[in-house]
């Protein structure tokens, strides 16, 4: 078929001269006299319509160049920054430029229309198309429906085209044609949020009247796009501080499903809103008390099955191997979640949620891990890692622990004044149930 084309391609550049006919002049356009996408044949375009075009692709050339040189300022000077946790998302998608820049990016836009752009400023809408491929990798392709808006006489880029869904704090948006999930979406974040702010002791707080926005992306390259180019890996929920909350859209999700992967996003959210240095958490704390909010808000697993596998074969990891997203090997992420969430039920446990969420907040605050650990739980980590490793089974060919000698005998003591105890309080949330 190649081949044919091939050779009528000469037949069809001759055109009407290769059967004797003079060859009409081709035709010259003039400036502002494009024709309209969805005009009649040869009507001029809109004025504004051709002046958007041209600021819209001006704005996709500077955000190449600034992606190209990794230029964090650059990239954000194109992005429209009225929405505070789109401009987040573009922060965190511009640091990452700094450090992984691409060895080539085209971005093109196709079908722009003009729009509203909200405040008094011009809008317009279009397909637009991300290709590029990091260094040594292959050549990656995403596009969907973006918005771009005017501003002092500068076209800036303003994210995707959603559809919005609203209900009572919450805020759904979507890619058209997700509408019944995100519908479902709704009624799964309702089910779970009272539980997930109870778990972090955050009912009061301006977190549980704040509206959760929370966007469901249609393919798992655009939700990876949307985080930052470099972003490879498998994922079905995504969230960082003061961003919304990302989920990978599956129409078949049920609520079930659906809350599960909402209560261990939104325990992101309740974690990053303990302080400004949340973030600066190790990574397998992070993810831990991620999973033991979804444990709390919708049950499951809790860990232990695995992790006393893990002890018996020797496989546990080192809490350091498990701290930094950007260095920890693919091989050992299975174990930032697991390993981390029996860690953090085992806390809950032995010292309570109280306690567990004063740790948690210490490091929220700025206290490093063994700081807060000792401030929260009376010893350091590493003591608290030994005491963890030891409530787990030996590992086979493991000599067992010590027998601790028995303690020498008192000398009889008058005895205190006894204290009335607090009846206990069962109180739902996310802390694993006391032993029996």
């Amino acid at each position: 078929m190649i081949a044919a084309i091939l050779w009528l391609q000469p037949a069809i550049e001759s055109g009407p001269a290769a059967f004797g006919q003079p060859a009409p002049e081709a035709p010259v356009r003039e400036p502002g006299k494009e024709t309209a996408k969805d005009g009649a044949k040869g009507e001029p375009a809109d004025p504004a319509l051709v002046a958007a075009k041209a600021g819209v692709e001006l704005c996709l050339r500077d955000m190449e160049q600034a992606a190209l040189k990794g230029d964090k300022a650059a990239w954000l000077a194109c992005v429209d920054q009225r929405d505070s946790e789109f401009t987040h998302e573009q922060t965190y998608f511009a640091n990452d430029l700094t450090k992984k820049k691409p060895e080539a990016i085209t971005l093109s836009v196709e079908g722009l229309e003009l729009g509203a752009g909200g405040e008094g400023r011009g809008g317009a809408q279009g397909k637009v198309t991300f290709v590029w491929n990091m260094p040594g990798k292959r050549e990656r392709r995403v596009g969907f429906d973006a918005r771009f808006v005017e501003h002092d006489g500068r076209w800036l880029y303003a994210g995707e085209v959603w559809q919005m869904h609203e209900a009572a704090g919450v805020q759904v948006l979507c890619d058209p044609g997700l509408e019944e999930l995100a519908d479902r979406t709704v009624k799964a974040f309702e089910r779970v949020r009272k539980k997930v702010e109870a778990g972090f002791e955050l009912s009061e707080s301006p977190l549980a009247t704040r509206t959760q926005k929370i966007k469901l992306y249609g393919s798992m390259r655009h939700l990876q796009q949307s985080i930052c180019l470099s972003y490879s890996d498998g994922l079905e929920g995504w969230n960082e501080p003061n961003e919304s909350v990302k989920l990978l859209a599956n129409k078949s999700s049920t609520v079930e499903t659906l809350s599960a992967l909402l209560a261990h996003e939104y325990g992101h959210v309740a974690t990053f809103a303990m302080g400004p240095h949340a973030n600066e958490m190790p990574w397998w704390i992070e993810e831990g008390v991620a999973e033991l909010s979804r444990e709390g808000a919708v049950g499951g697993d809790d860990a232990s099955e695995t992790v006393e596998t893990w002890a018996q074969q020797g496989r546990l990891a080192e809490w350091k191997d498990l701290a930094d997203f950007d260095n920890c090997p693919p091989r050992l992420q299975p174990f930032v979640y697991v390993q981390g969430h029996h860690m953090l039920g085992y806390i809950s446990e032995q010292f309570g949620r109280h306690k567990r969420n004063q740790w948690l907040t210490l490091m929220a605050q700025g206290k490093t891990l063994d700081e807060a650990t000792r401030e929260a739980f009376g010893r350091g980590f590493e003591q608290l890692d030994k005491e963890w490793r030891e409530s787990l089974p030996r590992a086979v060919g493991q000599p067992p622990l010590p027998e601790e000698k028995p303690p020498a005998p008192k000398l009889p003591q008058p005895e205190p004044r006894p204290m009335t105890p607090e009846p206990p309080v069962a109180v739902p949330g996310l802390d694993h149930p006391m032993p029996k």
